[in-house]
């Protein structure tokens, strides 16, 4: 067959088919990561039991000292392991190994700063906290242990030494650089520890809904015409698949937010309750000290840069 001929066939085919040349239609998993925050900090003081949060997180100290347990597991932070937490895994941490919880640390602001933390007796501390989506949000609980490769080491030396100097604005290339980051770690996952299970798309829309919209008045009504399904069905529906009612997974969801906004934004609790969608800081601070164990302002004050 001729060069031409091909060429006419391959126009043909590409004609014949429009877009999409195969019959085999395909479906790709749907990963929306979100990057909360990426911080690096010098830390004196990180004393902390049995903590949970609704998101990702990745540990990556150069300057051993402090350690991590989750259950009889202990793992020693180093420049040769990075640590990967899945959401709602209760871990501790330790670095003067005291009794009472406690925190002190702040921003690495320079080099010189960097080379005198052994001499002041402090680690280092890179930490990133980031979701995946519903889907991929569900792991087993664990901590997570990876060496260190060339091509990690210098992915992470590049985003430490960008923290350092930058004012907090990531450009194009450094977001880029925790994606991949983040990508190569959850690669590793085991995927026994993985919670794989088929979830109704009329779920799944309406997860993506609530997550846009959780600011919002949410009703089972509304919620339920975006499925396209009648109220009472979708309700039971919606339990079947996720174990909780539907308000129980909006009050959630805004807790989760609210959680999320304590460790990495700046406003006040009555603004955060207000943001994420509850009427009142009364009615805000009772529903997060269910869900989280403590009242707003202590929990911030405990947990905002860790």
């Amino acid at each position: 067959m001729s060069v031409s001929n091909i060429s006419n066939m391959d126009y043909k085919s590409a004609n014949n088919a429009k877009a999409d040349p195969s019959a085999v239609k395909q479906y790709f998993s749907a990963i929306n990561v979100r990057i909360h925050c990426c911080r690096y900090w010098k830390l004196s003081e990180w004393e902390f039991k049995n903590m949970s949060f609704p998101f990702w997180r990745i540990y990556y100290n150069t300057i051993e000292g402090a350690c991590v347990y989750f259950g009889h597991k202990e793992v020693a932070l180093s420049e040769k392991v990075i640590v990967l937490i899945p959401p709602y895994t209760s871990f501790s941490t330790s670095l003067k190994r005291w009794n009472k919880e406690s925190l002190s640390g702040s921003h690495i602001q320079s080099l010189d700063v960097y080379h005198q933390l052994k001499t002041m007796k402090m680690v280092d501390h890179l930490f990133i906290h980031f979701n995946l989506g519903f889907q991929h949000d569900r792991v087993d609980p664990d901590i997570f242990v990876f060496e260190i490769n060339p091509g990690l080491k210098e992915l992470l030396d590049d985003i430490r030494m960008y923290t350092i100097h930058s004012n907090g604005h990531f450009g194009f290339n450094e977001t880029m650089i925790l994606h991949r980051i983040i990508y190569r770690l959850v690669c590793l996952i085991p995927n026994e520890k993985r919670i794989v299970r088929q979830v109704d798309n009329r779920i799944l829309r309406v997860i993506e809904f609530i997550d846009l919209h959780f600011r919002k008045e949410l009703n089972n009504d509304l919620l339920a015409r975006e499925a396209a399904m009648a109220t009472n069905s979708y309700l039971r529906l919606f339990k079947q698949s996720t174990g909780v009612t539907l308000q129980q997974f909006v009050q959630n969801k805004r807790i989760e937010k609210a959680i999320t906004l304590m460790h990495n934004q700046s406003g006040s609790i009555d603004q955060i309750a207000e943001w994420c969608g509850f009427s009142d800081r009364h009615h805000f601070s009772k529903v997060f000290k269910k869900h989280a164990g403590a009242a707003p302002g202590v929990y911030r004050k405990m947990h905002a840069i860790i």
